[in-house]
């Protein structure tokens, strides 16, 4: 049948080379015993008495019925069990990647500009308004402040305010700035009217009381004795937005020392849930509007739980696997610089792990191009994946640092640097398109582009390339930032480059 082993019996029958030597049934039992043993990688180079120790000293499942008489390695369901307290990474089978540790600082596996993008295409003037306004329910609160009193010319008067809480909520509804009353213990009273942001881009000043204009500076000759002052509170009127999206008029503010938040389903609770509510239904209205916008929601919902997915993973591996600083912060928790040594000497090894999401992917994304030390961790990385290509096809090296410098070096080293222009990096460029992509669904194939016939992966080689997948270039620039020329540019540096010795 097609799956059968293939036994290449030697001409003549098993151990022929013995005849004469020994009686034919032990030449025969030697000779397809030395065949079988030959199937076992680098043998002829084992040690005959190490081997036999190796053998001698196998283990068995002896007294070990649970796992005895199995067709798996293992208990099924508490492997099941085991798997769901250690497998809690973003890889694949709930491997780690770099990205579960460093996600947030690298950017990648959280698809913030498609959210952005989701939001803007299926955004409506009526869902704007009402997070706006829900906005302003949610921070619902009195603002308080205190009255700058100023004696001048034997005159005592309002000159200004120390606002001791900006508040917010205020603006809702388009109701008017709050009115402001500053009353003193001796007859004082003076007025004002307060300003409040409007700008909903910033959320610093957004229905926050940031100023005030005296209306009424209340000059008396007498002292204004112990003065209040008194601020109107935001409205608290439900207020929703109009069917046709814009934001509700006649909103009043509220006299001062209003209690807005009274409990569960009355005062501001109903206003906020009231907008709630009001979001629901225009969500509900944006996605079935057209086969576009359901299409585009379904896309937004699955990005946003890609996020959260990725946030909760990195939360919760960061938390398992780097403790918490110490309180107070002990500062020789990373010992300087061994930290240092430690990554650099890890370098080559990062660079190999050409993986979405894995070491040189993330290195590439948080190395700042902007400075030397940014480039000369990419640059290490490209160097070491060409090392290991080189001796992939077995050419040797000679590129071994010395651990000293030489006598030029040291003098070089003695009179510093000279003074220069410092080169303006430019910052990374958007990566093009891959040129090839990578199929890891069976069968497994590389097709690069601009061909029809996909190149099959077999024991993780291309057919026709004798390069490992993860140090083909062809997979690596759907992953690292690129690092070869395009056909394009270099014909054009070829072009260029005889051009200046032509000059020459």
């Amino acid at each position: 049948m097609a799956d059968a082993l293939n036994f290449q019996i030697p001409t003549g029958g098993y151990g022929t080379y013995l005849q004469g030597i020994l009686p034919d049934d032990q030449r025969v039992l030697a000779g397809a015993f030395a065949t079988a043993m030959q199937q076992i990688n680098n043998i002829n180079q084992v040690d005959l008495q190490k081997f036999a120790q190796v053998v001698f000293s196998g283990e068995t499942v002896q007294n070990l019925p649970l796992v005895n008489g199995t067709d798996v390695p293992t208990d099924v369901q508490l492997a099941v069990t085991a798997l769901g307290n250690i497998a809690l990474g973003g890889g694949i089978y709930g491997t780690y990647t770099m990205s579960n540790f460093f996600g947030c600082m690298s950017g990648l596996p959280y698809p913030l500009q498609d959210i952005q993008n989701g939001i803007q295409q299926l955004q409506t003037t009526k869902l704007t308004n009402i997070y706006q306004q829900l906005y302003l329910a949610v921070n619902w609160q009195q603002a308080t402040a205190t009255a700058t009193i100023t004696l001048s010319g034997g005159n005592y008067s309002l000159t200004g305010f120390t606002i001791n809480n900006p508040s917010g909520g205020y603006g809702r509804g388009t109701a008017p700035a709050p009115t402001v009353t500053v009353t003193g213990s001796n007859s004082f009273s003076a007025t004002a009217t307060a300003i409040i942001g409007t700008d909903p881009n910033d959320l610093t000043t957004y229905g926050k009381v940031t100023g005030f204009t005296i209306t009424d500076p209340g000059t008396q000759t007498g002292n204004p004795g112990t003065t209040t002052t008194h601020i109107q509170a935001p409205p608290t009127a439900v207020l929703a937005v109009n069917t046709d999206g814009s934001v509700a008029t006649g909103g009043t503010n509220t006299t001062y020392s209003t209690t807005g938040w009274t409990g569960a389903g009355i005062g501001m609770d109903a206003v906020v849930q009231d907008y709630i509510t009001q979001a629901d239904t225009e969500i509900i209205a944006i996605s079935v509007a057209s086969t576009d916008n359901f299409n585009a929601a379904n896309t937004l919902n699955t990005n946003y739980n890609i996020t959260g997915t990725a946030l909760k993973q990195e939360q919760r591996v960061r938390y398992i696997a780097i403790s918490p600083v110490p309180i107070p912060r002990n500062n020789f928790l990373n010992i300087y610089p061994t930290a240092l040594y430690v990554f650099t000497d890890s370098i080559p090894s990062f660079a190999l792990e050409t993986l979405p999401h894995m070491a040189a992917q993330t290195l590439e994304n948080i190395s700042d191009l902007n400075f030397t030390g940014g480039q000369s961790i990419i640059g290490a990385m490209r160097q070491d994946r060409n090392q290991a290509r080189l001796q992939q096809v077995g050419i040797p090296l000679t590129n071994n640092i010395p651990d000293t410098p030489t006598d030029s070096q040291i003098a070089a080293l003695m009179l510093g640097a000279e003074p220069g222009v410092t080169a303006a990096y430019p910052t990374q460029p958007t990566p093009p398109a891959p040129i090839a992509s990578y199929s890891d669904t069976a069968p497994k194939n590389l097709t690069i582009v601009g061909t029809a016939t996909p190149l099959p992966i077999v024991n993780g080689l291309a057919a026709a390339n004798t390069l490992p997948t993860l140090l083909n270039t062809g997979y690596t620039s759907s992953t690292l930032s690129p690092a070869t020329y395009s056909i394009p540019q270099a014909i054009d540096h070829v072009i260029e480059c005889n051009c200046d010795c032509w000059v020459a």
